[in-house]
């Protein structure tokens, strides 16, 4: 599967005009392979264990670019660094303030609220970059 998924990936770079480097290929494979939220130094990490002369600079540039292209996103998991992932579709996530879990939720499940707050402020939220914080069910029910 994530092979597949790096393969889809590259393919997306491919079209749009990019190159595939060995650094790239190698950058995200690890992304794909990852079931977590990666911030970029932990993603540095996995690539490094097999590819230790990729530049931190340029896996900073290729998931740029994986976002720029709409197979990949940054999320700001409450206070820290960015955390990336590729996405065969936008979603939400939620985040568990005691544990840290991150549990993904359809994008459409913002719209009821996103469509309240159009028809009342006429602001249009982009919701891609942010999650959602509180308490998962299994630490709520410890609390």
């Amino acid at each position: 599967m994530a092979l597949d998924r790096a393969e889809q990936a590259l393919a997306a770079i491919r079209e749009s005009g990019g190159r595939i480097t060995s650094d790239r290929r190698a950058i995200i494979e690890a992304l794909a392979a990852s079931t977590e939220h990666l911030t970029v130094e932990q993603l540095a990490e996995r690539v490094w264990t097999r590819h230790p002369d990729v530049n931190l600079a340029t896996i900073y540039r290729t998931v740029e670019l994986v976002e720029h292209l709409g197979i990949g996103f940054h999320v700001h998991m409450g206070h820290g660094p960015s955390r990336w992932h590729l996405a065969d579709e936008v979603h939400q996530h939620l985040v568990c303030s005691v544990c840290g879990a991150v549990t993904d939720i359809p994008d459409e499940t913002l719209d009821p609220l996103r469509e309240q707050i159009v028809s009342t402020t006429g602001f249009v939220v982009d919701a891609h970059h942010f999650s959602l914080t509180g308490t998962c069910a299994a630490c709520s029910r410890v609390a």
